[in-house]
């Protein structure tokens, strides 16, 4: 076996043209579509060979061509059926956004109600809380201004208690002085009769 340049030729010939195209588009039915030479010393086979592999080739691409055909009207079918389901998500978006607008709404309504609530709750409580804080200190001021009088009452009655304790000693004591001279005027009278 000697290896020439005709042999070389169609050996590339035979790999272009059949066994790497039909391996790029081959259908999973199709078997090899060469098979290995074992001589190929005589001009005519070589020629049998190249109309086999050009008939072959042409119902490659011909099978090719139906396939992307195929390919080519199904990926225009998906591409319908992918732009109706963005059709019917770009309505549900729209529909989700308006339903979180309604609900963002309605939850800022309720937010400023909810703090408008607790503003007025705070000033009923400062207010409350003013209140009682007057009233207690009213309170306290009206019990000190009480006590004061009832001390200053005490102390009054205190002291008239005191001034009246020494007056009555004083009378007493004159009193008792002046009841004591009369005895000894008494008792001098008598002696001297």
């Amino acid at each position: 076996m000697h290896i020439t340049a005709e042999k070389i030729k169609e050996a590339a010939e035979a790999l272009e043209s059949t066994e790497l195209k039909s391996f790029m588009f081959q259908e999973p039915t199709a078997g090899p579509l060469t098979r290995r030479r074992r001589s190929s010393r005589s001009t005519g086979r070589s020629r049998r060979s190249t109309r086999g592999t050009r008939r072959s080739t042409r119902r490659s691409t011909r099978g090719t061509r139906r396939s992307t055909r195929r390919s080519t009207h199904g990926t225009r079918r998906s591409t319908r059926g992918t732009r109706r389901s963005t059709r019917g998500t770009r309505r549900s978006t729209r529909g989700t956004r308006r339903s979180t607008r309604r609900s963002t709404r309605g939850t800022r309504r309720s937010t400023r109600r909810s703090r408008r609530s607790t503003r007025r709750s705070r000033r009923s409580t400062r207010r409350s809380r003013r209140s009682t804080r007057r009233s207690t200190r009213r309170s306290t001021r009206r019990s000190r201004r009480s006590t004061r009088r009832s001390r200053r009452s005490t102390r009054r009655s205190t002291r008239r208690s005191r001034r009246s304790t020494r007056r009555s000693r004083r009378s007493t004591r004159r009193s008792t002085r002046r009841s004591r001279r009369s005895t000894r005027r008494s008792r001098r009278s008598t002696r001297r009769s």
